[in-house]
């Protein structure tokens, strides 16, 4: 008895299973700065966004890849506010850089981040950047999410809704976030940077925030993190229609 009960629980979590030829359509590579190819997808989305198959730093869909505080362009073994690049260093519970609200300390006007400070266009060249929300919300309307494990690693696969393009798919999974040493939320919550600062609390940035709890398939574009966050980034770049 108890092995029939075993076994129905694999085949059962086995159901959410997604093969990695789901996700081969629509494939493009793209040179990019030092000679690097990356391999993007081209889901129909408007003004030609195409999204990159993995995370920056990931050398396939279901690995994390590289975390970042927001604004920095490499990685670290701790991320903490005091560690953080745009901590003041003589206001020390202020920021630096990035502060959108008129009236606080600092205050530039500053809310997306400049091309010097994007991850994704330090690394990958000038052509890419770290979604905006905008390009967020265009994945979300251009695409029915599907709640699914690659690899065994949960997280949801976005399959294009748009003619001509309704098989190709990326798949984006729940990575985390690391905050000081620790790694927390895998495979709990997808939490992936945005290029935005939050303007009503500039110690955060806009995040894609994914999760299934109790089944509800979330996907969330109004929620921060904290800036000092380390966050995955799931890079994209452009082409003309």
């Amino acid at each position: 008895m108890v092995l029939i009960l075993s076994l129905s629980g694999c085949k059962k979590e086995d159901e959410y299973a997604i093969p990695m030829s789901d996700l081969e359509n629509g494939i493009i590579e793209i040179t990019c700065a030092g000679g690097k190819t990356v391999q993007v997808v081209d889901l129909g989305i408007p003004f030609g966004t195409l999204w990159a198959t993995c995370n920056l730093g990931a050398s396939s869909p279901d690995q994390a890849g590289a975390f970042f505080a927001w604004g920095e362009t490499s990685t670290k073994t701790e991320y903490t506010d005091n560690n953080y690049v745009f901590k003041d260093p003589v206001k020390k519970k202020k920021l630096n850089k990035y502060i959108p609200m008129e009236g606080e300390v600092n205050y530039d006007g500053k809310n997306v981040l400049e091309p010097q400070d994007d991850a994704a266009t330090v690394m990958l060249g000038s052509d890419w950047h770290i979604p905006t929300l905008k390009d967020f919300q265009d994945l979300l309307d251009c695409t029915e999410k599907t709640w699914c494990k690659l690899n065994g690693v949960w997280g949801f696969k976005f399959t294009s809704i748009k003619k001509g393009f309704e098989e190709n798919s990326i798949f984006i999974s729940l990575a985390g976030c690391i905050d000081y040493e620790k790694h927390l939320f895998e495979d709990e919550y997808g939490l992936y940077w945005s290029s935005t600062v939050d303007k009503g609390d500039s110690d955060c940035a806009k995040i894609l925030w994914l999760d299934n709890q109790n089944g509800n398939n979330v996907t969330v574009l109004n929620s921060i993190k904290d800036r000092y966050n380390g966050l995955p980034i799931r890079p994209v770049t452009n082409i003309e229609r």
